[in-house]
């Protein structure tokens, strides 16, 4: 048999082997979670007449992915391979909240990016923070957010509204559901605290 016949032989052989070889191992058990805060609260009776549009939430690189991520100690930070939100955080808190602030009755009309209704308001935020930390004795799953509202209805664009939230939530065990669990209702928190300003903030310019 020629010289590279038998290295075609080979070849085809050892690339057999190593397709048997995944067929048969255990395949990666990965876990996927959603971020999804309940409002339990009831809607506001008296919408304010302005069209709200809500911008994607902008996150901080450092927490920008689907994988969790956890802080230890001595500044140490590390990513899970094996446990990761279904889609990207931006994408996912986005939904949420545009779900939450429709469902919470204080604009007349709430609408996305790309929309061809002209709003008034456009809410812009930032996830500056969604990690667990496990730096100390006590686990904890810690979310920070800030947001604006921009006035539209001129061409000065002007901020009539901004807040910073954090939220931590002491976590009863070091595992990734119940670290979810945390984040969902620090989520919920801020949410909540957001909500209850804007009802009573000085919207126009």
């Amino acid at each position: 048999m020629k010289p590279y016949r038998i290295l075609i032989l080979v070849l085809a052989v050892a690339l057999a082997a190593s397709a048997c070889v995944k067929l048969g191992g255990k395949p990666v058990d990965k876990r996927y979670y959603q971020l999804s805060p309940e409002r339990t609260a009831a809607a506001a009776t008296q919408p304010r007449e302005e069209t709200l549009k809500i911008r994607r939430l902008a996150v901080s690189d450092l927490y920008n992915a689907r994988e969790l991520v956890y802080r230890g100690p001595e500044g140490a930070i590390d990513s899970d391979f094996y446990n990761l939100l279904f889609v990207t955080p931006g994408n996912m808190l986005t939904t949420e909240l545009r779900r939450w602030l429709t469902e919470s009755g204080l604009f007349t009309h709430i609408v996305a990016p790309g929309s061809l209704v002209v709003p008034g308001l456009t809410l812009e935020g930032m996830v500056n923070a969604l990690y667990g930390d496990y730096s100390g004795p006590a686990p904890a799953a810690v979310v920070e957010m800030q947001f604006f509202v921009v006035d539209e209805s001129n061409a000065e664009n002007a901020i009539v509204f901004a807040g910073s939230y954090k939220e931590r939530v002491p976590l009863a065990s070091a595992d990734p559901q119940t670290l979810v669990q945390g984040m969902t209702q620090a989520v919920a928190h801020i949410f909540t605290n957001l909500e209850n300003d804007l009802a009573v903030a000085p919207l126009e310019n």
